[in-house]
């Protein structure tokens, strides 16, 4: 659809679309925007992994957001336009949905930056500065996109890496098509950052599981959406 990569399931007469935004901001909001543009969505969901700000938040826990804000951090936290509230509805049904499962829920605020925060000094100082409980890329971009159709939005995500811990790698190499050389050399010159990369690799498959897990009873809870008025057509 429009270069967008797209699934789409049904459960209980409702329709559910599993939208590939890609990377980043800039990714997130022009497939957001494409699919909003074409059809009249009931909830936009942001789904996927985060960095942990909150210190009690593990691996493969379950973040769902209260408001999210896009901004940048140079040792100071900078916000960039509004902050997007979460639907009340569609927050209390995901962490329904975690109880369901027995997975461990975190609410509250999230951030979105257009860069991958890889140390933990910069996750542990943007946490006290801001009081937010994880960190993304794409979700603010996403409510963004959601609230100029004036469709409700929810974070509903789980932690990949945790606020005490440091990535192997500079991430940020990779999200250039020219930095990657500059990555593969940087892996090549510290063969050690493969021990890390094998353990995010870990806890990335642990954060995926859990997350479609948590999908699963977050679509048999119905979002949190109402039920389905039929018309009498298809």
């Amino acid at each position: 659809m429009g270069g967008v990569g797209c699934f789409i399931g049904r459960q209980a007469a409702r329709s559910y679309w599993l939208i590939h935004t890609g990377i980043g901001p800039e990714a997130a909001h022009a497939a957001a925007s494409a699919v909003l543009n074409r059809d009249r969505m009931a909830l936009a969901v942001s789904v996927g992994f985060a960095g942990a700000l909150a210190s009690g938040a593990a691996i493969a826990d379950v973040i769902v957001g209260t408001s999210v804000v896009a901004g940048t951090f140079d040792g100071v936290w900078h916000e960039s336009g509004r902050p997007v509230l979460c639907d009340e509805g569609a927050a209390h049904a995901a962490r329904a949905a975690a109880a369901d499962i027995g997975l461990e829920a975190h609410t509250g605020a999230l951030l979105s930056v257009a860069t991958v925060v890889c140390r933990a000094a910069e996750k542990q100082r943007i946490a006290r500065l801001t009081g937010a409980i994880a960190v993304d890329m794409e979700s603010a971009a996403l409510g963004t996109a959601a609230l100029a159709k004036g469709v409700p939005f929810v974070v509903c995500r789980t932690v990949s890496d945790i606020v005490s811990e440091d990535l192997p790698l500079d991430f940020n190499l990779f999200l250039k098509r020219s930095g990657w050389t500059r990555g593969i050399a940087a892996i090549v010159m510290s063969p050690s950052s493969l021990i890390g990369l094998n353990r995010l690799r870990r806890q990335s498959r642990l954060a995926a599981d859990r997350l479609t897990a948590l999908c699963s009873a977050y679509a048999a809870r119905g979002f949190g959406l109402g039920p389905v008025i039929t018309t009498g057509r298809t």
